[in-house]
């Protein structure tokens, strides 16, 4: 069950019908956990005078494919790799294969701002976006992400995504392959959208821990980062500052 499905207006539904988009199921929040104002500072809207799309943390995004095969998320980070590739990190969920177009949600009519890469680990992707279409930002909706780092039980967690913005709350557990689990709202499209203890990025948004309504699992960034082959996508990645 993943949280791949976004909230969005008609018009915008229609086209991401006809680009045979999926809609996944999927639901994690936390009773107490207050969200924060919907201020994704329009992340995916052309800069104006340079018609680069804004893209950093919690940017909604569509990859494109035949029916089945799309996908609705958000980015975790944008960064490079050590082949100075711009990246956008995600989740491996959101990414049905490699190759697959990418635009913005919020203009899914665009021309593509990259093209799914690789996927690592049970739910880690990465995107390569295009240089001249992208223009990469560490901050919006109030999280930055600037460095990586690892969770630990206790941490005061914000996360971002284009279902619900920016929400926080705390780590609740840390899993033995180092996902940590959050009671952060995470709902439907904020998947991949990044879990940040001030501006470290720990985790990606991935799936309920247990029923609908509960804390939320987060792909933990750097043993799946460190599982990218040399030379692949992302392999490297540091994120933009």
């Amino acid at each position: 069950m993943s949280l791949a499905r976004a909230r969005r207006p008609a018009a915008v539904i229609r086209v991401l019908a006809l680009a045979g988009i999926v809609v996944a199921g999927g639901v994690a929040g936390a009773p107490g956990i207050a969200a924060a104002q919907p201020d994704i500072a329009q992340p995916g809207i052309a800069r104006p005078g340079s018609g680069a799309v804004v893209v950093g943390p919690g940017t909604g995004y569509v990859t494109l494919g035949p029916p089945g095969v799309g996908t609705t998320c958000s980015f975790g980070a944008v960064g490079m790799d050590d082949a100075g590739r711009l990246i956008g990190v995600t989740a491996g969920h959101c990414i049905a294969r490699p190759g697959l177009a990418v635009v913005p949600a919020a203009a899914p009519w665009v021309a593509p701002i990259g093209v799914t890469g690789p996927r690592s680990g049970a739910d880690f992707g990465v995107i390569e976006l295009d240089p001249t279409r992208v223009a990469p930002t560490a901050s919006l909706g109030g999280v930055t992400v600037t460095a990586l780092g690892t969770a630990a039980p206790g941490d005061p967690v914000c996360k971002i995504g284009q279902g619900t913005a920016t929400t926080c709350g705390i780590v609740r557990e840390v899993r033995s392959n180092g996902d940590p689990v959050s009671d952060a709202l995470a709902l439907w499209g904020d998947s991949g959208g990044p879990l940040v203890r001030g501006t470290d990025l720990l985790g990606i948004v991935s799936r309920p821990a247990s029923a609908p309504g509960g804390p939320t699992i987060y792909t933990a960034v750097l043993p799946n980062l460190a599982d990218l082959a040399p030379g692949d996508p992302g392999h490297g990645f540091v994120p933009v500052s």
